[in-house]
C-alpha cells in the first residue's frame, strides 16, 4: 500500500475518543527520541490539553498535534504476538532511550535491523535522518 493509498484510507476513517498520557516518541523531523510521562509540573515538550508536541531540539523546534490511530485486525489463528514493527526502537532510537534510562534490550535475532518498518507511522517531513545512520 502506498502512502497516497494510506492517506486516502485515513481520510475516509471515523474519529474516536483517545487520550495520550505517557508515550515514547521520535520527532518526525529530526529523529530525536522523547519519553513523555504525565507529571505534576508542566512538560515543555507536551501539552495534553491541546495535544501539541514541541520538539525542543535547537535546530528543529517543530510543533505537531498528536493523536492515536486504530488499525483493525482480522483475527487469525497464527497471528504474531510480537509488538508491531513501528513500536520497536531501532539502534539509533535505543541509544537515545538508554541515555535517558528507559532503553529496551531486544532479543538477539532483532538486534541487527537495517530496514524501515512498514508504513504505519507516516510523516511528510523530508529532512529525516536516513536509515543508514541507524548503525
Amino acid at each position: 500500500m502506498t502512502t497516497a493509498d494510506t492517506r486516502a484510507r485515513l481520510s475516509r476513517s471515523t474519529r474516536f475518543f483517545a487520550r495520550l498520557q505517557a508515550f515514547d516518541l521520535e520527532c518526525p523531523h529530526c529523529g530525536t527520541v522523547y519519553q513523555i510521562r504525565m507529571k505534576p509540573r508542566k512538560d515543555r515538550n507536551w501539552d495534553p490539553w491541546t495535544g501539541r508536541f514541541h520538539c525542543t531540539t535547537k535546530n528543529c523546534a517543530r510543533v505537531y498535534v498528536l493523536g492515536i490511530l486504530a488499525w483493525p485486525i482480522i483475527a487469525a489463528p497464527n497471528a504474531a504476538s510480537a509488538p508491531p514493527a513501528d513500536q520497536v526502537p531501532g539502534p539509533r532510537q535505543l541509544a537515545q532511550m538508554r541515555k535517558e534510562g528507559g532503553g529496551w534490550w531486544l532479543p538477539d535475532e532483532e538486534g541487527q535491523r537495517y530496514t524501515r518498518p512498514h508504513e504505519t507511522n507516516l510523516t511528510t517531513e523530508e529532512e529525516r535522518p536516513d536509515d543508514e545512520e541507524d548503525d
